[in-house]
């Protein structure tokens, strides 16, 4: 269903018939286009397209000249953050695939080279130590970069 909306006048194509349609650029509520429109069911009629325009979106008391005139550098900002939300997290994703397992980082200087304290290390550091090591025992992670065990 070919959707519009009133405010920015972005044109929306949505396959599934949701019960709530919203405008990805500016988040207000979508209508339909009116049949005589369009040339399909997914096109709008280029002959027609300025009259729409003017007949439905200009003349709606809800639209914005601004948001209408800046519709594509808006959607292009909300990508380009889309984009670098997804390198982040491809990123961490990447981390863990070379050495910080774990996908935990140090609490102190924020390394990623981080190590696991086995149990075998904490029962031979109380042999050791005795009483002294219950502090260090409670750590579960050594940071190799600042030697912190957290």
């Amino acid at each position: 269903m070919l959707c519009y909306c009133k405010k920015c006048g972005r044109i929306i194509l949505f396959l599934l018939d949701k019960d709530e349609k919203i405008c990805d650029c500016c988040k207000s509520e979508v209508f339909p286009i009116p049949e005589q429109y369009l040339s399909s069911e997914f096109a709008l009629n280029e002959d027609m397209k300025e009259n729409f325009v003017n007949e439905y979106i200009k003349a709606s008391p809800e639209f914005d000249q601004y948001l209408f005139d800046h519709r594509d550098e808006i959607l292009a900002k909300q990508s380009a953050e889309f984009n670098a939300k997804l390198e982040h997290g491809k990123a961490i994703l990447e981390g863990r695939d070379k050495g910080n397992k774990f996908g935990v980082e140090c609490p102190y200087c924020h390394a990623t080279n981080v190590k696991r304290i086995t149990t075998t290390s904490k029962a031979v550091h109380t042999a050791i130590f005795g009483i002294f090591s219950m502090g260090r025992n409670a750590k579960n992670y050594h940071c190799n970069h600042c030697n912190s065990d957290f």
